[in-house]
């Protein structure tokens, strides 16, 4: 009967404790490896939050909508109200930039249309896998630091500094809702309100 008892408590507890606060029975480098075989089948994907950009003395404050569908990525900041904005629509060949006005510009990277468009030199390729809290593919890391979980808390690649500070669920996936990233040119706040699905 105590047996029975205890069980029932150890169950009864172990119940009440939610999933994301429970300690894994993994590593966190066994966990790691295991996030990016994860991440790399979530290929459709969108968020909607809010963003900063600083670079030097001019900062520019948008809401943002990002949607990946395969290699395909439209990206939408806008100002208060949804008002204005810019878009940026591109794939593996070709990057379109619609400013708020309907005037259009095309390049081959949205680097390059970002900086000669807004004069910013935000590395966009790179962002589009460190917002899903991975490494930029493209890179070497230079230094990395994770969580109990084997998520991402700190990247240093490609000259930046990234700190994931949050995570949020999303179906089964556990996704970056708060990360900062610098530059000594630049910095980037993105705070993520919602995951999705594109639609």
């Amino acid at each position: 009967m105590r047996k029975l008892l205890l069980l029932s408590l150890i169950v009864f507890t172990s119940g009440c404790t939610p999933f994301w606060q429970q300690k894994p029975t993994q590593s966190a480098d066994v966990l790691w490896q295991q996030r990016l075989v994860q991440q790399a089948e979530l290929t459709q994907w969108a968020f909607k939050g809010r963003t900063a950009i600083t670079q030097g003395q001019e900062g520019w404050n948008a809401g943002i909508k990002w949607e990946e569908q395969h290699e395909q990525f439209h990206i939408k900041l806008f100002g208060p109200f949804s008002q204005g904005g810019v878009a940026l629509d591109g794939d593996q060949q070709e990057v379109t930039l619609t400013l708020d006005d309907g005037e259009t510009m095309t390049a081959a990277t949205p680097e390059q249309l970002l900086a000669e468009a807004m004069g910013w030199l935000l590395p966009v390729s790179a962002l589009r896998d460190w917002v899903r809290g991975v490494p930029y593919s493209q890179a070497a890391i230079d230094n990395k630091q994770l969580d109990e979980q084997g998520r991402l808390t700190l990247l240093k690649q490609a000259g930046w500094t990234i700190e994931f500070l949050r995570y949020m669920p999303f179906e089964t996936y556990s996704m970056p809702s708060k990360v900062f990233m610098k530059h000594p040119d630049l910095s980037v706040r993105l705070v993520v309100t919602d995951w999705s699905r594109p639609k």
